[in-house]
């Protein structure tokens, strides 16, 4: 099938790239879109992907999809610091992207594997790695063997260079808390057998009981970030506010904002909604409790 004047449909997609366009290789048309600050995505593997149910709390192949097309080119270098069951690698190797994801658990290095061994087309993309996100900092971390044998581009102190960070850490210690007299999912999975927190393990930020720890610790891991991501590049953190059984409300996507905004640019924000997350009668019929069906990709970039 031809396009315009005889060109090839993605020759034609490519002359109407801006030329000055670094970033990524959409058209005007495809950049716009993306600005809108909401969009709905219910992920259908969600419901189908039995391994990645393993996983207490995951995000859409597909968010992630969008978004690295839009702030990398094909063949850019992708991390993913707090990587859980692998979403961001998967997308990733769909999309033409290479990536490393780091995960403090090995039980969930382990489904990562599993999942990208099983791609169609798979190649030595993508790289699953077993780590804490507070030491990515450290040159001693890259240092390693096991990453001293990946092709990753590396600035003069031996520290890679990342195009694109996207990741959502641990929502505080939410899931370690009651939702109530409420059948949740949390609930639901615990009956299940499976997963209903991260780990036991006192390095995982989701066991941190104290709100105003928490969000210190995890600012200190993205600003050891900043070495990392390329100047000018983009970093796509997606968080949400949450409800503490207290019935207080806590802005975990504002006071990481402020948190980070001493070490990059915060440069907006984009609303992930949920369609067919079930609704939950949590205050009913005394209080007005909100069911939290959107998070916060919060968007920075290191401009010095």
């Amino acid at each position: 099938m031809e396009g315009k004047e005889g060109q090839a449909p993605e020759e034609e997609t490519k002359s109407r790239i801006h030329p000055r366009n670094q970033l990524n290789d959409l058209t005007g048309t495809e950049w716009i879109k993306f600005t809108r600050t909401w969009f709905v995505c219910d992920s259908p593997r969600y419901w189908k992907n039995k391994n990645t149910e393993l996983h207490p709390a995951r995000y859409p192949e597909e968010l992630v999809a969008d978004f690295v097309r839009f702030f990398t080119k094909p063949g850019g270098w992708v991390l993913d610091p707090f990587a859980g069951s692998g979403a961001t690698l998967v997308a990733c190797r769909e999309t033409g992207r290479n990536a490393l994801g780091v995960e403090i658990n090995p039980k969930y290095v382990s489904t990562m594997r599993q999942r990208l061994s099983a791609l169609p087309m798979f190649e030595e993309s993508v790289f699953p790695v077993l780590g804490n996100a507070a030491h990515l900092q450290e040159s001693e971390f890259w240092g390693q063997d096991e990453l001293q044998s990946l092709p990753l581009p590396r600035d003069e102190s031996g520290l890679p260079q990342f195009d694109f960070i996207m990741t959502s850490p641990p929502y505080w210690s939410m899931l370690r808390k009651s939702r109530g007299g409420v059948e949740s999912k949390q609930k639901q999975r615990g009956k299940q057998g499976l997963d209903t927190h991260y780990s036991d393990s006192l390095a995982d930020l989701g066991n941190i009981e104290d709100y105003d720890e928490f969000i210190e610790r995890l600012g200190l891991i993205f600003e050891g970030l900043h070495p990392l991501l390329k100047p000018q590049r983009y970093m796509t953190i997606v968080v949400q506010n949450l409800r503490a059984p207290d019935g207080e409300i806590k802005p975990l996507a504002w006071d990481l904002t402020r948190r980070l905004s001493t070490a990059y640019q915060f440069q907006g924000e984009r609303l992930w909604c949920q369609n067919t997350k079930p609704l939950g009668i949590w205050g009913y019929p005394k209080t007005f409790v909100p069911n939290y069906h959107h998070h916060y990709c919060l968007i920075f970039r290191r401009v010095e």
